[in-house]
């Protein structure tokens, strides 16, 4: 029901708050609405009511006999409206990080439907001068100036024969501005969805956009148009180490001057090439690392008081790698209440076994991978390849397991072609798998493995694409 959902979207603050707005005489129609409402929120927050619990309320409110559906509906109907109407008016008045709060853009715009004269000049002024001086600009604070100066320009007292200021020449750019921006972070998030979805996006007059805001003067005195400028570059022409380290400093750089939505935004992006990278063998864990940290310090890492088991894993083990053990323990103790309640034990083990391996504590690594992870689909392809590192480790530096080791490989092996994925990762992991298969032997056969053996390795490892954890392979030739 709509006045369901509209009442669980209030906040406690707001309860008291919208109790004063059905009282304000301007807005409330019906006395009913308050009593009513006060009753319903005896089942906040959940709001769980069916029809028939909706029509006890309405009877403890207003009588037994009082009670038609016709009656009930009309109540229920006029209480969703002025929760509706509540909501458009904090929205209003809310004075958010926006350069041009709404409230006052509305105003400007009704003084000049109304042909106020100085006074719409007045006030119009008042807040073009006013954005200038705020550095952090959103993405609709480059439309609200267009608007503003078209309006100005449009006023019929604005003389049109002089340029001075020059309103329609300050609309065009602040058009151009907003349009370049919304044009860069729309196309931005479809290079994103490329990369992961294997699909293809049409983005007509990109290169033009690009060429428009490439100028070095445009970039500088743009914080917002900077960054999303040198995403979408990094993107179209493929993604690097040194353009992803350029433009994580540019961020990092940036980054006080960078609206809260769009931080966390770009954040995201950066994140997400850096995960990239490295599954391609590229060393960024540290800079990864950092990514991640300044999301914290940022508090943009949650995503409506939640995390995503993926990420909280991802940092524990970049944690680990970047030898921050104090840093990733106390990580886990901190975040693992914001994970889903159905993932967070599974998640917690997988993260603790993946940093007691990189601590070299194999046996306690393996502890850690309860069945429960394997019953999670998501997880069940990192738990087997973590178990198959602790047990070539195990098998590596101290002897023991060679036939455990063998037996899950071909396990390995067997699971892989099954599970769902794309073509590239399955071959990815296949390989990785077959040269560890490769390495076992040579330890096997050879007990101590020759220099020229090794080297032997390492040049096969260079020709094998796509593989995983291709360091982690070289680190293993040189422990042979």
């Amino acid at each position: 029901m709509k006045l369901l959902s509209l009442l669980k979207s209030l906040q406690p603050d707001e309860h008291k708050e919208f109790e004063k707005f059905l009282q304000s005489p301007f807005f409330k129609a019906s006395e009913q609405y308050l009593k009513f409402f006060k009753y319903l929120c005896k089942h906040y927050p959940g709001f769980e009511l069916e029809k028939d619990a909706l029509q006890v309320a309405y009877r403890r409110c207003f009588g037994q006999e009082s009670l038609t559906d016709s009656k009930l509906y009309n109540l229920m109907s006029g209480l969703g409206k002025q929760i509706e109407q509540y909501l458009v008016v904090r929205t209003v008045l809310d004075p958010n990080e926006s350069a041009i709060p709404l409230y006052d853009q509305l105003l400007v715009k009704s003084l000049g439907m109304r042909n106020m004269g100085s006074y719409f000049r007045m006030e119009a002024q008042r807040l073009m001068e006013s954005a200038a001086e705020h550095m952090a600009k959103e993405k609709g604070d480059f439309l609200a100036l267009h608007q503003l100066h078209d309006q100005v320009y449009f006023n019929p007292d604005t003389p049109k024969f002089t340029e001075h200021p020059p309103h329609l020449q300050l609309s065009v750019e602040q058009l151009d501005l907003y349009y370049c921006i919304i044009k860069l972070r729309l196309v931005a998030e479809m290079k994103a969805r490329e990369r992961i979805l294997n699909i293809r996006y049409e983005a007509p007059l990109l290169d033009a956009v690009l060429a428009h805001t490439a100028s070095p003067e445009m970039l500088d005195a743009q914080p917002l148009l900077a960054v999303y400028h040198h995403l979408v570059s990094l993107y179209v022409r493929g993604v690097d180490e040194q353009g992803f380290r350029d433009l994580m400093h540019l961020f990092a750089d940036k980054l006080q001057y960078l609206p809260k939505t769009d931080r966390t935004l770009l954040l995201r992006h950066l994140i997400n090439c850096g995960i990239s990278m490295n599954t391609r063998n590229a060393s960024v864990e540290v800079e990864l690392l950092t990514l991640y940290k300044l999301a914290i310090e940022s508090d943009i890492l949650l995503d409506g008081k939640r995390i995503t088991d993926s990420s909280f894993i991802n940092i524990v083990n970049l944690a680990g790698l970047c030898k921050e053990f104090d840093w990733a323990k106390a990580f886990i103790a901190q975040f693992s209440p914001y994970l889903e309640e159905n993932k967070r034990q599974p998640s917690i083990d997988l993260a603790t076994a993946g940093l007691y391996y990189i601590e070299g504590r194999l046996d306690e690594a393996q502890n850690c991978l309860s069945h429960t992870i394997f019953q999670v689909p998501s997880f069940e392809l990192l738990g087997r390849a973590l178990l198959l590192k602790i047990v070539f480790d195990r098998y590596l530096f101290f002897g023991k397991d060679y036939e455990f080791l063998i037996s899950q490989l071909k396990a390995f092996e067997r699971y892989v072609p099954i599970k769902q994925m794309t073509t590239e990762k399955k071959d990815a992991y296949l390989n990785w798998t077959k040269y560890l298969r490769k390495l076992a032997m040579a330890k096997f056969e050879m007990v101590v493995v020759t220099a020229p053996k090794k080297e032997a390795l390492r040049k096969k490892l260079q020709q094998l694409q796509p593989i995983i954890s291709k360091k982690w392979l070289e680190e293993r030739i040189d422990a042979l």
